[in-house]
């Protein structure tokens, strides 16, 4: 049996969700500001550091909480296949990761938000987290930019430069990309060799950056699976106690090519809320 095997197997079993789950998200907690400086326009997202803390993100503040301590557990493997030298088994597109769930509701934007901002401790790694889910794009109302040019507004205008997609944040080595503007044909955008083009464009530009990308609800929309082409590594998120096991199974092995594959269970007791499986392998190996 499969490490991922063993994960889902493992997900039938788990508690229900704790007391200590996700609060809603009601309000953004960011809001861009924009300047212009000597050669060009300057926007720069501000980050709420009480918000992200009432909403359970975490903060400066959480270090060396428990919650700290889990996410650091979750970014090591990533960070090690994102960065590893030759002899080490290098992964293609390591710096590359998806973030995906089988259905909406398990939290994977929460994860995606609380990696990258985990990532951006590191004292020498930059993280660009990237909003894919472009027909539901939370993260970019979550960080008070959907109205900025993003990702969808390169693809579709390849003139366009990629750094007019990318906004600083208070964070010196956290950047986001959002969305942007509701397009009909995300889908074939996303699957275009301009988006390819724009993978191999980030993942190669700076050698000490990991991009992230909130991408859609696997099962039941194509543009996650389109963006499995693109990514080195795979970060599903299972809601624990919820998600029926053979949803996740069916996920996994949906998945194409040789993959790194993660789970990660979310809101979990604290007796299981460390739990972090099936990381670490090639998918469909054993």
């Amino acid at each position: 049996m499969s490490i991922i095997e063993k994960a889902v197997a493992r997900i039938g079993k788990t508690s229900a969700p704790s007391d200590n789950t996700r609060p809603a998200e009601n309000t953004a907690v960011g809001h861009v500001d924009s300047t212009v400086g000597r050669f060009n326009k300057i926007t720069v997202c501000h980050l709420n550091v009480k918000a992200l803390k009432e909403q359970g993100y975490l903060t400066s503040g959480d270090k060396n909480s428990r919650f700290a301590e889990q996410y650091r557990q979750i970014k090591r493997p990533l960070l090690k296949n994102a960065f590893s030298k030759m002899g080490d088994h290098p992964v293609e597109n390591g710096n590359l990761i998806m973030v995906t769930s089988a259905i909406h509701g398990e939290g994977k934007t929460f994860t995606a938000m609380n990696l990258a901002l985990s990532i951006a401790l590191e004292k020498d790694t930059t993280v660009l987290l990237v909003d894919c889910d472009l027909e539901k794009p939370k993260l970019s109302r979550l960080l008070g930019v959907e109205s900025q040019t993003g990702l969808i507004d390169i693809l579709d205008n390849p003139g366009k430069d990629l750094g007019e997609a990318i906004i600083g944040t208070d964070i010196n080595n956290f950047r986001i990309m959002p969305a942007g503007r509701p397009n009909e044909f995300s889908t074939e955008l996303l699957a275009s060799e301009t988006m390819y083009n724009i993978a191999q464009e980030l993942s190669k530009r700076y050698s000490d950056r990991v991009i992230i990308f909130d991408a859609p609800p696997f099962l039941g929309s194509t543009q996650a699976r389109v963006l499995t082409d693109f990514v080195g590594q795979i970060l599903v998120v299972v809601a624990a106690g919820e998600t029926n096991k053979n949803i996740v199974r069916e996920l996994t092995q949906s998945i194409r090519g040789n993959k790194i594959v993660g789970m990660v269970l979310n809101k979990c007791k604290p007796d299981i809320s460390n739990v972090y499986r099936g990381y670490g392998e090639e998918h469909g190996r054993e």
